[in-house]
């Protein structure tokens, strides 16, 4: 019986060294996994932002409006987290025409910068009055570029915006007073007035009036419906 009993002690003995050695082994074994994919994501070469601009973007054609172009990749751009000091290398392949022209005419370090190259291409190309409006607003003065091309540039956005289309001087005026009014909005009408791309005055008052009459609708739908939540609750 003694005989029995030792050699069944043995057997559990060794059964749990076994289930000890396996266990170690398996936690070995984990580690071993964990490193080789650790080292695997290390040098695994990450997506070049160019090849997913030519699957995620039309390559540009003659067709195609330049500032809703550049629009579009600068959404897909930013979605896709792109770092904005490479826009310019990643856009560069896409280009064609006028646009690939402006971009290969410009100095190094220069066509580096997505702000410059958006700038030139939409110089070369031409722009809206209201795209044009906006560049000239936003001009600042550049101590590294040449006085004279610097006051080509500005009096280029201005021709755009208030000369584009032959207009009359009291067109031209009004112009300038669309741009004014528009740019006194408070943001949320702003925005609103200025996505029906008003011309004239008598659009932007009735964008500005139509914005105006939504956003009392929306309030006052909002009202109710918080007044309901807060009585439910």
């Amino acid at each position: 019986m003694e005989e029995l009993l030792k050699h069944l002690t043995e057997i559990s003995i060794r059964q749990q060294q076994i289930v000890e050695h396996m266990a170690t082994r398996q936690g070995e074994t984990e580690r071993e996994v964990a490193a080789l994919r650790f080292t695997a994501t290390q040098w695994a070469p990450l997506p070049d932002p160019r090849t997913q601009a030519t699957q995620l973007l039309p390559k540009m054609t003659v067709h195609d409006d330049i500032e809703h172009y550049l629009g579009m990749f600068e959404t897909i751009a930013a979605r896709e987290d792109w770092p904005r000091e490479e826009w310019a290398r990643i856009l560069a392949p896409l280009l064609t025409g006028e646009p690939q022209q402006a971009y290969f005419s410009m100095p190094a370090r220069q066509k580096e910068s997505y702000d410059e190259l958006r700038k030139e291409i939409l110089g070369r190309v031409g722009l809206s009055p209201i795209a044009a409006a906006q560049l000239f607003r936003a001009w600042e003065y550049n101590s590294r570029l040449p006085a004279c091309a610097q006051a080509a540039e500005l009096s280029r956005l201005a021709h755009h915006w208030l000369l584009a289309g032959s207009p009359s001087a009291a067109q031209v005026a009004e112009r300038v007073v669309v741009d004014r009014y528009l740019c006194a909005l408070p943001r949320p009408l702003r925005q609103a007035a200025g996505m029906r791309n008003p011309r004239t005055v008598g659009e932007l008052v009735e964008a500005v009036e139509l914005a105006e009459m939504t956003m009392r609708c929306l309030c006052a739908l909002r009202g109710p419906l918080f007044q309901g939540r807060v009585y439910q609750g």
